[in-house]
Formats: structure tokens, sequence, C-alpha cells
């Protein structure tokens, strides 16, 4: 696929897969918690132990395959090892107790590895925590460009979209690219310009191609306009716990403004050492001569503040 000798990418990105709830992806979250309660209750009650009725503090556990919880089950099937506890003397001791029984019913029903105990309640309180939807990058990229390829540009451009929301650098491309060309989606030179500049920023190299021909296609206004909405969006997606915006938000500042910010840059290249990315040790260190000495204690300063932020974000979101 040739166009004034632009290439959409077809090679491999790496992707990230993560555990997978079959045939719980696309419905409620809350209510699967919920219905997973009400099979715990009922499968104690089974065993003649209303739960409710225990003294504090109480836990129950329940050995939880995953791969069989679909919604016929969850209404009407029981759990095949079980754990409780009472009138412990704290909530984390509770808990302990309640999956060591689980785990010796488990044992005892020689039920292996085809389920795993988990935490159902503790008192009156939902303590369940689903495991995360799979995601498979590699196969979702490889897909699209399947789907580019064979001409359906309407559905590769919405899955290069939502790959490129994630931060993926060679979908971002390719999506510059849809829009450049006007392939399943009306052509549209200002939002070639930001997914080529988000596809350079996150280390695409062949962005800058797009980027350079887009330049050409708008005004300076509107390249100022595009260029802060970047910004904006790496921000939040920092906020958000993305920490993959984390070095194109430092690149921006040395890219994007006319004279490089580099005591910004300097600032989320630490925030970024700190959590142990990729060549961002190098990078911070490659531009540290350039940084405001005087500014630098205030940097190091904010820089472990958002760092802590980001750690605290980081655990919220495991507690979910």
């Amino acid at each position: 696929m040739i166009f004034l000798k632009i290439f959409i990418i077809f090679f491999l990105s790496i992707g990230v897969v993560h555990t997978e709830i079959p045939n719980l992806e696309n419905r409620d979250k809350e209510k699967i918690k919920n219905n997973i309660v009400d099979t715990y209750l009922r499968s104690m009650n089974k065993w003649d132990i209303p739960f409710q009725d225990l003294l504090e503090n109480r836990s129950g556990s329940a050995c939880i395959n995953w791969d069989t919880l679909t919604e016929e089950f969850l209404r009407t099937g029981m759990f095949d090892a079980l754990g409780y506890s009472q009138n412990i003397p704290n909530k984390k001791a509770s808990q302990i107790a309640a999956l060591s029984g689980c785990k010796k019913m488990k044992e005892y029903y020689k039920l292996k590895e085809t389920c795993t105990c988990e935490i159902i309640l503790s008192n009156n309180v939902t303590e369940i925590k689903l495991p995360i939807k799979k995601f498979d990058l590699e196969k979702e990229f490889v897909n699209a460009v399947s789907l580019y390829k064979n001409k359906k540009f309407e559905k590769a451009y919405k899955q290069f979209e939502k790959l490129s929301e994630m931060g993926d650098a060679k979908s971002q491309y390719n999506l510059s690219i849809i829009f450049y060309k006007g392939q399943g989606v009306p052509q549209n030179f200002k939002l070639a310009y930001f997914w080529s500049m988000m596809s350079k920023l996150h280390g695409q190299k062949e962005g800058k191609k797009i980027v350079n021909k887009s330049l050409k296609k708008i005004s300076e206004s509107n390249k100022d306009e595009i260029d802060t909405e970047i910004k904006e969006n790496l921000e939040n997606s920092i906020n958000d716990g993305k920490i993959f915006a984390i070095i194109p938000f430092a690149r921006w500042y040395l890219t994007v403004p006319k004279k490089p910010d580099y005591n910004n840059s300097y600032l989320w290249l630490s925030v970024a050492s700190a959590l142990d990315i990729k060549n961002s040790r190098k990078a911070r260190d490659s531009i540290f001569k350039n940084v405001n000495k005087k500014a630098l204690d205030e940097l190091q300063k904010e820089s472990n503040e958002i760092y802590n932020n980001i750690l605290s974000l980081k655990e919220t979101n495991e507690m979910e």
C-alpha cells in the first residue's frame, strides 16, 4: 500500500497479555461480584452454615473456576470448596483463616488446579477481585493490519484508533495514514498531524513522514492548537495512571516548543526513571547539562511528588 511514499506499518508490535475473565468481559462487573456473593451464600446454606449469622470478624472464601463462571452457574451453581471464619481479632487474620479452610476443602476434594481460593466477603463487605480482562496487543494489531490490507478501512480505522488510545506507536502511525488518505473516514489533515506527532513522541521514527506532509496542509494556528491538545492528552493519560504517556510527555517538551524546555523534560524523565521505564535514565542524564541548576531542587521535589502520586493511584486501581 503506497501513497506519496507513505507505507502502512505491517510489522508486529509487542503486546501485553493479562489474565482473562472468560465469558465475563462484556458483562456488568458489579453485577458479577454480587452474583458471586449470592453463589457463595447459597453454597454455604447447602452446608447449613448461614454466613450472615456468624460472629464478627467473619470472612468467607470460595474456590472459583473462572473458566466456568457463566451466568447460568452464578444463577444456580455451587462452589465445590468453601472456607469461613468468625470471631477473629482482626480482618486480615479472619481472611487468612477463611482461605486456609477453603484450601483444605479443595485439597480434600482433589480439585487441584481447577479453581483458586478467593476471599468473597469480610463481614458484609464484598471483597472479591475480578481478574483483569485479557488483551493481546500483538494479536489486535495483526488483526487491524489484516483488515487494512483487505480494504476494510472502516473496521481497520476503529481497531487502530483503539490501539492508538492505548499508546501503541505503530497503530498511531497507521491511524495518521488513514486520516491523511481519507480511508474509512473523511480526509482530515489536522488529525493526521495529531496522530503522526503522537506516533513520533511514542518513538515511531516513521511518524515524522506524516508530520512533515501534514504540516504542509494545515495552518500555523492549527498546528499550535493541536500541539496544545497533544500535551493535554498526554497529561490527562498520566493523571489516569497510564504511565506509557510519560516518555512522550517528556519528549513533547523537547520537540514541540520553539525553544526546548529542558527543565520540564528532566522532571518527567526523572519520574520515568524512578518507574524503571526503559531508556529513561539514559535520556534523563543526556539532557541534565541543559537543566537550570537553580531550579533543580524544586524540579526534583516535584518529580518525587508526582512519582508518589502515581504509585498511590496504581495501588488504588489494583484494589478496585
